[in-house]
């Protein structure tokens, strides 16, 4: 049975505990494309609250994801793959960084599941990260964040308008924001570094190493694995 030390990260700690047989079942149903979805589920089997997982950061969620790999992989199994090159130094905790007028939030699990349901390539992640993640001081179209206290619909609705923006920008103008937001997302990560593929989240690792892929299957063991890997 794996044992969990409880996991800080800012003004939060997270206890995980052993997936169940069960449990891991109800994750391997979930479509293989649905990755962040399926992160959700683990991680909600995994601490106790189904909803808990929707309100974290995508960094939060990938840190825990691959902090239960690895006490796994050194408990139960070995795979050959390093997962403290995935780890950064853990500094202060930050929800957003502002700078000369521009600020960058963190996303949510609720972000990333939206962002994995709409977008087919690495284009559409980025315009879709902006829309979500920056705001421009006194911006007409960018002044304010998406309200995430508002109803989904409202939530949903102030996304599209500043996401439609941003596509009908030209090039120049929306690469510009684009440097912005690489600047400070960048200070944001101080757990993991994720970036974004055609597929969706990758996690950097050291200079030497291609960004990982990391996906939940890799915390199935034994016939559950064998069965995830057998679905097409």
């Amino acid at each position: 049975m794996l044992v969990f030390d409880p996991m800080p990260i800012g003004e939060n700690a997270y206890q995980l505990s052993e997936v169940t047989f069960n449990d891991a079942l109800k994750v391997s149903a979930i479509g293989k494309q649905l990755n962040e979805k399926r992160i959700s589920a683990f991680l909600g089997y995994s601490i106790g609250n189904m909803n808990q997982p929707l309100n974290m950061t995508a960094q939060e969620r990938y840190f825990l994801m691959l902090k239960y790999a690895e006490k796994q992989t050194n408990t139960l199994i070995s795979v050959n793959i390093d997962f403290s090159k995935c780890f950064k130094s853990c500094l202060s905790w930050k929800n957003d960084i502002s700078e000369q007028g521009v600020t960058v939030r963190q996303l949510t699990g609720a972000e990333t599941e939206y962002l994995e349901a709409h977008c087919v390539n690495a284009a559409e992640w980025i315009a879709c990260l902006l829309a979500f993640q920056i705001k421009y001081e006194n911006h007409e179209q960018l002044g304010h964040f998406p309200d995430r206290s508002t109803t989904d619909l409202l939530f949903k609705q102030q996304f599209a308008k500043r996401l439609n923006f941003l596509k009908a920008l030209p090039q120049s103008e929306f690469n510009l924001i684009y440097l912005d937001y690489q600047k400070l997302n960048s200070q944001l990560f101080t757990h993991i570094e994720l970036s974004v593929n055609n597929e969706g989240f990758v996690v950097r690792r050291g200079a030497d190493d291609a960004p990982l892929r990391f996906r939940p299957s890799t915390c199935f063991i034994g016939i559950i694995k064998e069965l995830d890997e057998s679905f097409a």
